[in-house]
């Protein structure tokens, strides 16, 4: 390749990024009106005011556990599964899950955190529902790293599931 086109293709690419400069500059001030200062819109859309959205009524987690679906909470079980075990008095990495419903929080011969075993009370289907939701929420230090189950339909499937292991 010689000077001759290398200085072609240089002014050619100069003359094209030129060109689109000015388009541009054209543009803004066609469309925007200069710089856009005190530019009003050309046209405006006419939005009816809208209703309030109606409350939804929070259905009570007695209700969402009674329409649970034990099948559906061991399928959820996978997710403790590595943890805990459902058979009476095998220990894991956590307690065993067999009767925790209903059962004495800290009642499990496990080595629970000081959260857990100052607690005090019962797994009720209540408590066990907001544990899951967030562990270290119901029990902050507690020594249980499981993030939570987001869905309440998953928590109340769970603890239906947990509720048959008696």
């Amino acid at each position: 390749m010689n000077t001759m086109e290398i200085t072609k293709v240089v002014g050619g690419v100069a003359g094209s990024l030129l060109i689109l400069m000015l388009l541009k500059m054209g543009a803004s001030s066609y469309y925007i009106g200069g710089k856009g200062e005190g530019a009003e819109p050309a046209y405006t859309i006419a939005v009816a005011d809208s209703a309030p959205a109606e409350e939804v009524e929070a259905v009570p987690f007695s209700e969402i556990l009674a329409a649970a679906d034990a099948g559906a909470g061991a399928r959820v079980y996978n997710k403790c599964a590595a943890c805990h075990a459902v058979d009476p008095g095998v220990v894991k990495v956590g307690p065993s899950l067999f009767g925790v419903v209903d059962r004495g929080i800290g009642a499990e011969e496990f080595g629970y955190s000081s959260t857990l075993a100052e607690l005090g009370g019962d797994w009720t289907p209540e408590a066990l529902n907001e544990f899951l939701t967030k562990p270290t929420t119901y029990a902050p230090g507690t020594s249980m790293s499981f993030g939570g189950l987001k869905k309440e339909k998953d928590r109340a499937n769970l603890i239906a599931y947990l509720s048959t292991l008696q």
